[in-house]
């Protein structure tokens, strides 16, 4: 009998639907039962092996609904953050823990126990716990309870459920820890250089990602970033979390320069940022940890880091494909601001 790994199970039980956003032919996953075999999901996002078991086999709604697809990874047995789900419902109950973060509202909520970290996350639709989760201190291990969805007709679990929130916290907590960021910004890549764009929302990220894209550009996102740093190298990492222009790859590059940016009236124009200033800036546009002290005392010390090592600038652009030679002629000659 033909032996398969699980990856190429997962890949058998494909059915190629259209994507409507795209216009494609997109792979989509339904129930692993097919081959009765155990379902394993693995992702790889920013270098970290993220891997959820379901040991029960219950049915899994529509995965992965893309860009998820593109950060498929093989499952293994030393991943970086496991979580097993149980799916259930009624949800069991949590013993009595201390708030320490309410996101909106108790939209989640993460709290804390002598045995470790307790999540729960609602439903948008009728404001009724949807997942709860026991979370280890070091939000390696995560034990969920997820309750069942109908989706088509069909009743299952939807993994999307675990990765907006519970699985974004725990990642961008890990990260944070490790001497990391996870940052509203666009990064992209071109000619081995990486780019990081950050600013709030109609600043102009997914539109200088598309300028950069039709010059040759390979664009990780143009929402979420994950920054980190390996030695003396400062990296950025794509992420599936996507803004408009709905960029997003599993990949990487060490960084060039790092912009906050503007939309300009008359002309492109670049004003240094000074590292205190660019510190400041960055705290604005990061995805932090407050419910962390060691990871928000880490986050502090990357951007210490990063900000004395990484040219940082003010750019401000017009919608024009002359921005993307403005940023590499300047980029070649950029120095690090003193505070």
């Amino acid at each position: 009998m033909l032996e398969l790994s699980e990856c190429e199970s997962y890949w058998l039980q494909a059915i190629v639907v259209t994507d409507r956003l795209y216009g494609t032919q997109v792979p989509r996953f339904w129930s692993p039962r097919v081959l009765g075999a155990k379902m394993d999901l693995t992702i790889q996002i920013g270098g970290y092996r993220v891997q959820i078991d379901e040991p029960k086999n219950y049915s899994c709604l529509v995965w992965p609904l893309r860009p998820f697809d593109r950060f498929l990874a093989s499952s293994t047995s030393d991943s970086d953050l496991h979580i097993e789900v149980t799916v259930v419902t009624p949800l069991p109950d949590l013993e009595p823990a201390s708030l320490l973060f309410d996101s909106a509202h108790g939209c989640w909520t993460l709290c804390e126990s002598d045995a470790g970290l307790l999540f729960e996350s609602l439903d948008p639709k009728n404001l009724q716990p949807r997942v709860r989760a026991s979370v280890s201190k070091d939000y390696r291990t995560v034990q969920a309870w997820i309750l069942p969805s109908l989706e088509g007709g069909q009743v299952g679990w939807s993994p999307m459920h675990l990765f907006n929130p519970l699985i974004e916290v725990c990642l961008l907590s890990r990260v944070a820890r490790d001497g990391g960021l996870l940052l509203h910004a666009a990064g992209l890549v071109l000619s081995k250089e990486g780019f990081v764009f950050t600013g709030p929302s109609e600043a102009g990220k997914s539109t200088i990602s598309e300028l950069f894209a039709r010059q040759g550009a390979t664009v990780l996102s143009d929402e979420r970033v994950i920054l980190r740093q390996q030695g003396s190298t400062f990296f950025l990492y794509g992420t599936p979390w996507v803004g408009s222009g709905q960029y997003a790859e599993n990949g990487s590059a060490p960084m060039t320069a790092l912009y906050r940016i503007s939309h300009g009236a008359e002309h492109h124009g670049l004003t240094p940022l000074t590292a205190t200033r660019a510190v400041t800036l960055l705290l604005q546009q990061a995805f932090l940890p407050h419910w962390d002290r060691n990871g928000m005392e880490r986050t502090l010390e990357f951007l210490e880091s990063l900000t004395a090592r990484i040219p940082c600038q003010s750019l401000s652009f017009l919608n024009q494909p002359d921005v993307v030679e403005f940023v590499r002629e300047h980029s070649s000659v950029l120095t690090v601001e003193s505070t």
